[in-house]
């Protein structure tokens, strides 16, 4: 069953309950069996402190959406990055959804597609006319999800996961 969930814009005062969130779906995402524990946590040490976080909220290219359940807990959230563009967009009026993530036990729910068309509407709504994403190319179930939301592959780039090197696909949509 598909739900509908309020989004909000985050701001400083949501930096803990965010990065509780964000640590929570980091490990459902990309912990055992996925990666080796400690280096999710290394990662995670070095992406995920409250201050950080905060830091993140304050950022005006910055924008946090978050969502909550019927409890008023965050369930989700997303964040769209005004920043330059890889180098396969130059020339691009692109804004990057830098983050999308959902409590394991959300998805299946429409929270995913739910918070994605938002993140498309205000990138639409800010006149931008390409969004991309960078997404882990072992992460088969977000890229086939960002594959049913129109994104395709534009290019790969290796992300630095704690002492790993990893490779991430870069995909894009046009507006």
């Amino acid at each position: 069953m598909k739900t509908s969930f309020p989004i909000r814009t985050g701001g400083p005062d949501d930096a803990a309950e965010l990065t509780d969130l964000a640590i929570r779906t980091m490990r459902e995402a990309f912990g055992p069996p996925h990666n080796p524990a400690e280096l999710v946590d290394a990662y995670i040490r070095e992406a995920f402190s409250v201050d950080q976080v905060r830091q993140e909220l304050l950022d005006p290219r910055n924008t946090f959406l978050l969502t909550l359940d019927s409890d008023q807990q965050l369930v989700g959230y997303a964040k769209l990055r005004r920043n330059r563009p890889p180098r396969q967009l130059k020339g691009q009026h692109a804004i990057e959804i830098q983050r999308l993530y959902v409590a394991e036990q959300q998805i299946g729910k429409g929270l995913g597609k739910q918070l994605m068309e938002y993140c498309l509407n205000q990138a639409r709504q800010e006149g931008y006319a390409t969004a991309w994403l960078g997404v882990w190319e072992r992460n088969l179930r977000a890229i086939d999800f960002y594959t049913k939301m129109g994104f395709q592959r534009c290019g790969w780039h290796y992300f630095q996961f704690g002492s790993e090197r990893q490779r991430d696909f870069w995909m894009k949509k046009d507006l």
